[in-house]
């Protein structure tokens, strides 16, 4: 028998209301006059369904009350009052209840609205269930490699926190180990595997994978169950090692697995070699992120193939070097703002259904005088290093709103302009406020405004972050999450920050009517952030069954070299006027 509570503050009201109830076959569990009792005994009876007068006892009204119960659980609320003006249903409404009546009833108006109401809730439920579902299986299609089952590069973030978690927990009771035994580094190892394309293009793919397979089961053979091993791509690993008290641990290691994942493999009676070498890099000596942890350990293992197989190196600092180009480049990068030596492109956003542009991605160009054409991948990390993102960052902005602003004049109106930020530019003190003062300056509308976040970003410090994007969806910007799937973010990211679009990065795009993995991915990407009231936007397209398939499946806007590269503001200027 379905079961009902009642918020009732006349206990007239509650024992008339009971017997309607049993007469259409419900079964009343209990009833509260307050706000405080009922929050209480609705928890101890877990009733089906809530009938919520608003004018009630306590500090709380109804309305407060049922916000409370949405955010703690998921039992229906209808409301059964006699208030019924037009500002107390605003509230009520905002509140998400599954029905409203409004007193006096008729016991069948009483009847019809919670038999509705109890529909309503099981289909909620239904594609609340389907969203939790689906979204589990992305997380495990998109976390995990589809060969050896391992984590892949998706889960580092995760996996790391987790490492960490157990190494504070050790150092909390340091007062109680003896101090050679105080963990006190997280060894970071980066395994290349220097023969796979060789041995992949001579013997074949079936063989390079049983070969792949054949080296997960040693490692795992030889490494503690609390060792985080994870594949990020064909011929490269990552190990995340429990913390430890010296350097000495990790070097012992390094010699132990060289020793034993490095025997030759048997295949058709033949002897097949692997040649292996180790990178190594210290948590927090060497960084305070797997990002960096991961780059440097990488880094560690540059010139060991002028010294043999098999090797293992620790990074340091006399690794990492600025080459002297590095070096002129950041002291011209100092003075291009000066020069007028930068300028932005424009890369079309275009809507699937029409092919008509409704915006475009601001990207950094500099007009080097001697080198022409310098890549942003070399210059933007320069920019960030040294600081100087932040007055280029405030360029870029002021330009787009200054040229889009001319746009909207000429040819649309509800233009948007996408602008990247980076992470020390989000990072900045009261950001939303020299953004908003830079388009009060422009007069541009803050809602035309998107601004572009990497996922790695947001989860460095998501509490931050989530406080971060509230500010700025609070001055009515949009907020975009940029190349979703090439950084190290749950899928969880999706519900927990507050942003209206999600940028699908080119490498699930490729060839996407060929390869069912991206495919899948894809497509259940879409369907989630729909179901989240995102809107999705494919970037990098650059053929027609790419296209075709990101219309079929519902995608609402793309980027790529199909419609247009990124091009000078002239050009787009010119593209746009056709377009209209």
């Amino acid at each position: 028998m379905i079961k009902v509570f009642i918020v009732e503050d006349e206990i007239i009201a509650v024992e008339s209301l009971t017997v309607d109830l049993q007469k259409i076959g419900y079964e009343v569990v209990g009833s509260a006059n307050d706000s405080e009792k009922a929050l209480i005994k609705i928890n101890q009876t877990s009733p089906d369904l809530v009938l919520m007068d608003i004018n009630i006892k306590g500090e709380k009204d109804g309305i407060t009350l049922a916000e409370e119960l949405r955010n703690i659980n998921s039992i229906p609320v209808v409301y059964l009052t006699a208030y019924a003006d037009e500002k107390t249903l605003s509230r009520a409404t905002k509140t998400f209840p599954f029905g409203y009546i409004v007193k006096p009833y008729k016991i069948q108006d009483l009847a019809t609205t919670i038999t509705i109401a109890l529909e309503k809730y099981k289909e909620v439920e239904k594609i609340k269930n389907q969203l939790i579902e689906q979204q589990a299986k992305l997380e495990f299609i998109s976390k995990y490699d589809e060969l050896t089952q391992l984590p892949n590069q998706l889960s580092l973030v995760e996996n790391f926190n987790a490492i960490l978690e157990v190494f504070y927990q050790q150092l909390s009771y340091q007062e109680n180990i003896k101090n050679n035994e105080i963990p006190q580094l997280i060894p970071i190892f980066y395994l290349n595997f220097n023969r796979f394309k060789l041995i992949r293009d001579e013997f074949g793919q079936e063989l390079s994978n049983l070969l792949v397979k054949g080296l997960v089961k040693r490692l795992k053979a030889n490494l503690s169950e609390d060792t985080i091993i994870t594949r990020l791509q064909g011929d490269e690993f990552a190990l995340i090692i429990p913390p430890i008290s010296t350097k000495q641990v990790a070097i012992d290691l390094a010699r132990m697995l060289l020793e034993k994942i490095t025997p030759p493999f048997i295949y058709k009676q033949q002897e097949i070699y692997i040649d292996f070498r180790i990178g190594i890099s210290f948590y927090p000596l060497q960084g305070q992120n797997i990002d960096e942890l991961l780059y440097k350990a990488k880094e560690a293992i540059y010139g060991l193939e002028n010294i043999g197989e098999n090797q293992f190196q620790i990074y340091s600092p006399a690794l990492h070097k600025y080459t002297a180009k590095q070096i002129t480049l950041e002291a011209q990068l100092h003075h291009a703002l000066d020069r007028n030596e930068l300028e932005l492109y424009y890369q079309p956003k275009v809507d699937i259904k029409n092919s008509k542009i409704i915006g475009a991605e601001a990207l950094l160009r500099w007009n080097h005088p001697d080198e022409k054409f310098i890549s942003p991948t070399i210059f933007i990390p320069i920019a960030e290093e040294t600081g100087l993102i932040e007055p280029i960052g405030e360029w870029v902005l002021n330009k787009a709103c200054e040229e889009f602003n001319f746009l909207h004049k000429n040819y649309k109106a509800d233009l948007q302009v996408a602008v990247n930020l980076s992470a020390r530019q989000f990072n900045q003190d009261l950001l939303e406020h020299k953004i908003l003062k830079i388009l009060a300056f422009h007069y541009f509308n803050p809602s035309l405004l998107e601004i572009k976040l990497t996922e790695s970003i947001l989860v460095r410090n998501t509490s931050f972050a989530s406080k971060k994007l509230n500010k700025l969806k609070s001055a009515g910007l949009k907020i975009a999450i940029d190349d979703f799937g090439t950084g190290y973010s749950s899928l969880g990211y999706l519900q927990s920050f507050n942003f209206d679009i999600l940028k699908i990065d080119r490498c699930f795009i490729k060839e996407i009517n060929k390869n069912t993995k991206n495919a899948t991915i894809t497509k259940s990407l879409i369907d989630m952030a729909h179901q989240l009231n995102l809107q999705v936007v494919a970037e990098g397209v650059e053929n027609e069954p790419e296209l075709a398939f990101l219309h079929r499946n519902n995608c609402d806007y793309y980027q790529g070299y199909l419609f247009s590269r990124p091009l000078p503001f002239s050009q787009f200027q010119e593209l746009l006027s056709n377009n209209i």
